[in-house]
């Protein structure tokens, strides 16, 4: 479906890609302007839909790309084609969103309008390619020091509720300014990993 897009100059892609990521983040899916999209990147509408055929396909096609991105870059910082400690990967995540939040913090809003605030018609789609990430963080992981009678699946969806809960305060709080990320990531990382503590060791005195 993209082959016209992906046979342009690799310079050209990575252009028309960010130009994507920063008006789908500041605007949503709903609000963002193809006129405006193409404005900026200096092509013909015509142009950008014989790429993507349609606003739809953009954004899905903007969701795969930085899934697989965001997924190999932390593999490839963390793992090393070697498993993770199965709690260890949610300090590493907590590491990973800082650095994303002060180098691209459209990228991280991007992907939280994507997830948090989906279109119903791309609802099902999207979750669906969510799940497919988690699961190949899955396959990375090793729990061979749980305790045996925690169900991982449970553990899994504090941890999600808890990214959740944080990603709505921020999209809740920074007003559209990118540059509120940079003075406060400190901020959300503390959070992030005060919950993990908490799942990690528990509310209870020892």
């Amino acid at each position: 479906m993209y082959d016209t897009f992906e046979n342009l100059p690799e310079s050209k892609k990575e252009h028309i890609i960010q130009v994507c990521i920063e008006e789908f983040a500041k605007n949503g899916y709903k609000n963002t302007s193809t006129n405006t999209i193409v404005k900026r990147l200096g092509i013909s509408k015509g142009v950008l839909f014989l790429y993507f055929k349609s606003k739809k396909n953009l954004f899905i096609y903007i969701v795969d790309y930085l899934t697989e991105c965001l997924t190999n870059d932390f593999f490839k910082r963390y793992s090393d084609s070697k498993q993770i400690e199965f709690i260890d990967i949610f300090d590493q995540m907590g590491d990973f969103y800082n650095v994303l939040l002060q180098d691209n913090p459209y990228v991280i809003v991007f992907i939280l309008e994507a997830v948090l605030n989906t279109p119903s018609e791309l609802r099902e789609e999207i979750l669906s390619k969510h799940d497919l990430a988690h699961e190949r963080l899955l396959e990375k992981m090793k729990m061979n020091n749980l305790r045996k009678d925690i169900d991982t699946q449970l553990v899994l969806d504090l941890m999600h509720m808890a990214s959740y809960h944080i990603g709505q305060k921020m999209l809740k709080e920074y007003g559209g300014e990118m540059d509120f990320f940079k003075k406060n990531t400190d901020e959300y990382i503390k959070l992030f990993n005060q919950y993990v503590d908490i799942i990690k060791y528990g509310v209870y005195r020892r």
